[in-house]
C-alpha cells in the first residue's frame, strides 16, 4: 500500500464549505477511482489553517494514474476558492505596459509514502468510529533502517493494537529522502492519545528503538539525562503531528 497526502492552507471562514465539498463530491470521485482504499479530510490540531487530504492506495501506480487522469486536478479546482492565496505576488507587465501585481495561490504540496513491512487490512469501521490521527516522524541512523523497521513491525505494533483507543497503525518509509520513518496511527479521540503519551506505553516503546535514531537525537538524550535543567533542539528531534478526521470513508 501507499499513502498520499495533499497538504493545503485554507482561508479563514472557508472550512465548512471545504468539508462539504470534500464529503459530497471528492469522496464520491475517489470511491470510483481504481486502487483507492480510503480517503479522509484531516484538520491540524497545531495549525488551524492547515488541512490534509489523506488517501490510501493499493499501489503507487494507482495513485499516479489518478493524478495523471485529470481527476485530481478537477478535485483541486473544486476547492481552489477555499485555499489561502498566501503572501506571494507575481509582478508582470500588462499589454498596456503597466505593472500588474497579482497574488499567487500556492499549490498544495503532495507527499507519497510506501508502507514499510506489515500491511494489515484497514478496518471497515475506522472512519465511522475514529476521529484522531497521530503522525510521528523519526530520523534514523544510517544503516539502521532495517533494524528499526523490524522492531516496529514485530514488537511495537503488537503493543499498539492492545492500547485502548488505538484502531490502526502502520509504518511509512521516507528513508531514501530524509532518513525518516513515520509512525502513523488512528485513534478514537484525543483523550486516548493523551493517555497513551503521558500514562501509557509510549515511552517504553520509544526505548525499544532509541539506539536506531540519529546521532543528534542520541546526543540530546545524553545531555538531558545528565542534567534536568539542560535541553536542546536538534534537526533530528522526534516530530509529533496530530489531526482531527473531519470526514472520511473506506471504500469496498
Amino acid at each position: 500500500m501507499h499513502l498520499r497526502m495533499v497538504e493545503a492552507t485554507v482561508k479563514s471562514g472557508s472550512e465548512e464549505m471545504l468539508s462539504s465539498v470534500y464529503a459530497e463530491k471528492i469522496l464520491g470521485v475517489l470511491e470510483n477511482t481504481p486502487g483507492c482504499i480510503f480517503a479522509g479530510l484531516l484538520h491540524s490540531q497545531d495549525q488551524s489553517e492547515k488541512y490534509i487530504s489523506l488517501t490510501l492506495w493499493q499501489s503507487e501506480q494507482d495513485a499516479e494514474a489518478y493524478e495523471q487522469s485529470g481527476e485530481y486536478q478537477k478535485n483541486l479546482d473544486s476547492i481552489k476558492d477555499f485555499l489561502d492565496e498566501g503572501s506571494e505576488w507575481k509582478i508582470q507587465l500588462s499589454e498596456e505596459n503597466t505593472v500588474e501585481y497579482n497574488p499567487v495561490t500556492p499549490e498544495p504540496s503532495i507527499k507519497m509514502y510506501p508502507i514499510a513491512g506489515n500491511e494489515e487490512h484497514l478496518p471497515d469501521e475506522v472512519a465511522a468510529t475514529s476521529s484522531y490521527l497521530r503522525i510521528l516522524s523519526l530520523k534514523i541512523k544510517k544503516g539502521y533502517k532495517d533494524e528499526f523497521t523490524k522492531i516496529y513491525n514485530n514488537e511495537i505494533l503488537s503493543v499498539l493494537k492492545k492500547v485502548k483507543g488505538c484502531r490502526y497503525a502502520f509504518l511509512l518509509d521516507n528513508s531514501d529522502k530524509e532518513s525518516e520513518m513515520i509512525s502513523f496511527s488512528i485513534w478514537d479521540g484525543d483523550d486516548a492519545v493523551t493517555h497513551y503519551e503521558k500514562e501509557g506505553e509510549y515511552k517504553s516503546l520509544l526505548k525499544k528503538v532509541d539506539h536506531t535514531l540519529g546521532g543528534l537525537y542520541q546526543w540530546k538524550m545524553a545531555l538531558e539525562n545528565r542534567s534536568q535543567t539542560k535541553s536542546a533542539i536538534t534537526s533530528q528531534d522526534i516530530g509529533v503531528s496530530k489531526f482531527t478526521l473531519i470526514t472520511g470513508r473506506k471504500f469496498k
